[in-house]
């Protein structure tokens, strides 16, 4: 009964990702972070948990991961650019480039990032969030580099924000075991 439980509270996860409910609600991140911790109390509660449930959940672990670390990491990302100070720009210098224009494609190098992250630790191969973490962090340094754009401070935030999620959905099922 309890791992109808955790599949109900990550099926609720997916729903709230997946619909946009999101971006009308500011209280996503503590709504998304409190049913995940929801899910892994349930999860170690959960003894004995069958092939199919097990893979049922494990499914719904996975897929939360992809789809609810996205809006997380975008409420995440809003929180942490309202927190920070305003930069001075300095007289003679053109307005440095919005860092949403420099880290293109961050909607689907997350989604993916996030499945790796969790189908490694799933699989019992925690060295794959190092790899994963490399071939992203080469990846953008030559973006990373770029004067005033706070690039690297979005990458930073984003990066923990997409990895915490995802180590948080596979610990769902790997407490299952």
């Amino acid at each position: 009964m309890t791992a109808v439980a955790l599949a109900i509270l990550l099926g609720i996860v997916l729903v709230v990702s997946l619909t946009g409910w999101w971006q009308h609600a500011p209280v996503f991140p503590a709504v998304a972070t409190g049913l995940m911790c929801a899910a892994i109390v349930v999860a170690a509660s959960v003894e004995g948990v069958g092939r199919a449930a097990l893979i049922l959940c494990t499914a719904l672990a996975v897929t939360a991961s992809a789809a609810g670390g996205g809006p997380l990491t975008v409420a995440i990302l809003a929180c942490a650019s309202y927190s920070t100070t305003p930069r001075v720009r300095e007289p003679g210098r053109p307005d440095p480039t919005p860092a949403e224009d420099v880290l293109r494609g961050g909607a689907w190098i997350g989604t993916l990032e996030r499945l790796a992250v969790s189908a490694a630790l799933i699989a019992g191969w925690p060295e794959g969030i190092a790899v994963v973490l490399a071939v992203k962090g080469l990846a953008r340094y030559p973006e990373l580099r770029s004067p005033g754009a706070g690039a690297s401070e979005r990458f930073i935030i984003g990066t923990f924000t997409s990895v915490l999620w995802a180590a948080a959905c596979a610990v769902t099922v790997l407490l299952l075991r």
